[in-house]
């Protein structure tokens, strides 16, 4: 059995007491566990990733994580036109300090990485002369250097395209076994949390549920929690969820 890794008490997130992102939270995540965070705009999804991290202080109640987290952000604007191998070993500054600088092994170890995401040609392009796509899977690589047990991130797949999505759920995903890795990541996309997450956190206007995915992942939930239909549909190696839009016809075809 896998031990609890980050534990949360009456949890309440957000900027102002008088206006809190959340309602008290309690929760427990395990060593190993994927854990997808959905919920509409403003809910506080963001939020609750910065003040699992400990950049945000909770308004109230407490977390209980003795472990280092690595962090990947929505969006990343550094002031300095870093390099995109400069951009990754950042990850490690704490193995070489503030005035030190990174040694041969872990310079390998940036162009093992970004080899695994397909950018090992673009080691020494300006970081700003990426894609947005680009740009996601370098922080991504950047975070993995850290070699910390908890990765969070903010919507990692929201600027890549379809086949770069499912590279990073596929990368995500064999990283919980081969480095002992804790996920958790906020998505907008349900077909996402299905297949790579093995418990989801719901955040709604009322409160939250946690548990399991195949459990909460359900037609009905989803379709309360965006106010869309939403459909399942179940292969038979697979399964996904989709959302039906009904958009009037403004065209004449006549």
């Amino acid at each position: 059995m896998t031990s609890a890794i980050i534990t949360t008490h009456n949890l309440i997130c957000g900027y102002q007491q008088s206006k809190p992102l959340t309602t008290a939270i309690n929760i427990t995540i395990h060593t190993n566990d994927i854990i997808a965070i959905l919920g509409v705009n403003g809910r506080g999804k963001s939020t609750l990733l910065n003040t699992l991290m400990g950049t945000l202080k909770p308004l109230s109640g407490t977390i209980n994580n003795p472990h280092c987290c690595s962090f990947v952000p929505q969006n990343f604007m550094p002031n300095i036109d870093y390099k995109v191998w400069e951009i990754v070993v950042m990850g490690s500054a704490k193995k070489w300090g503030l005035f030190g600088k990174p040694d041969r092994h872990l310079l390998q170890l940036v162009e093992d990485k970004l080899a695994q995401f397909g950018l090992a040609h673009y080691s020494h392009h300006l970081f700003s002369q990426l894609s947005g796509g680009q740009k996601q899977l370098v922080l991504i690589a950047r975070a993995l250097m850290s070699e910390s047990n908890i990765l969070l991130l903010d919507e990692p797949t929201s600027a890549l395209d379809l086949h770069n999505q499912h590279k990073v759920l596929n990368i995500l995903s064999s990283l919980v076994q081969k480095q002992n890795l804790t996920i958790v990541f906020t998505t907008h996309d349900p077909a996402h949390a299905m297949s790579l997450a093995n418990k989801v956190l719901l955040l709604d206007e009322t409160g939250y549920q946690y548990g399991l995915t195949q459990t909460l992942l359900t037609e009905t939930q989803l379709t309360q929690l965006y106010n869309i239909t939403m459909k399942k549909i179940v292969f038979s190696d697979c399964q996904t969820i989709i959302p039906l839009y009904t958009l009037s016809n403004h065209y004449d075809n006549t």
